[in-house]
């Protein structure tokens, strides 16, 4: 790359640095204050969520934006510091040369267009670990990558999405005795299936039995 064009590059990414350096510190005095002076507040803590939910949103755009200047200004010192080393518009991956064309719309570009689309980005909702071993609520589809690493266990009671909420609904819901219907129901036990026992989804799973090796059901006399 010969040194008038080096230099214009030079040129452009301080002006990007020297532009990004000032919305840092911009946002960064916003991000100053407290939340609860922002919206001129003695306290949130009797405040619904909903009712300062446009100021929520605003504060976790402002944090979004701050963190993405500060990749953008990273990306810009280093494309600098390889101006100063003589590597600029090589690609740190394979070698090659990025091409005019990349630089001149993206001059802090540190790969060429061939790896940039080859780059595997970071699964953003990365799943809990927890889920590799615990088994699917009732209504899921069963997992049978479970019963093979931990056997099958349909012969014991399982804790399953129907008792988790009859756990937490026996504490109260919005219902009242004739909203849900039911005959027997009185306060506090005013939810779907109040009177079913927990741990049991049917009438059939009261049944004592185990399952033999070759899958056959048998009753438990024990």
């Amino acid at each position: 790359m010969d040194k008038r064009k080096l230099e214009n590059f030079r040129q452009r990414l301080l002006e990007e640095k020297k532009e990004l350096e000032g919305r840092i510190k911009k946002i960064n005095n916003g991000l100053k204050d407290p939340m609860a002076d922002s919206i001129g507040e003695l306290s949130m803590y009797d405040n619904h969520p909903a009712d300062i939910g446009d100021e929520l949103f605003e504060r976790g755009k402002d944090l979004s934006l701050r963190d993405s200047a500060e990749i953008q200004y990273k990306n810009v010192e280093r494309a600098l510091a390889k101006i100063d080393n003589n590597t600029y518009g090589i690609c740190d991956k394979c070698g090659k040369p990025i091409s005019i064309d990349r630089l001149e719309a993206l001059p802090s570009a540190n790969l060429c267009l061939d790896c940039k689309k080859e780059e595997v980005l970071p699964d953003g909702t990365p799943r809990p670990i927890e889920e590799k071993v615990i088994r699917p609520p009732f209504g899921e589809q069963r997992d049978y990558s479970y019963e093979r690493k931990f056997g099958d266990q349909d012969n014991q009671s399982v804790f399953d999405g129907e008792d988790a909420w009859q756990a937490v609904a026996r504490f109260g819901t919005a219902d009242s005795p004739q909203d849900l219907g039911e005959n027997g129901a009185q306060y506090p036990d005013v939810y779907d299936d109040w009177d079913e026992k927990i741990g049991s989804v049917d009438e059939v799973d009261n049944i004592a039995y185990y399952r033999s090796k070759d899958g056959t059901v048998y009753k438990d006399f024990r």
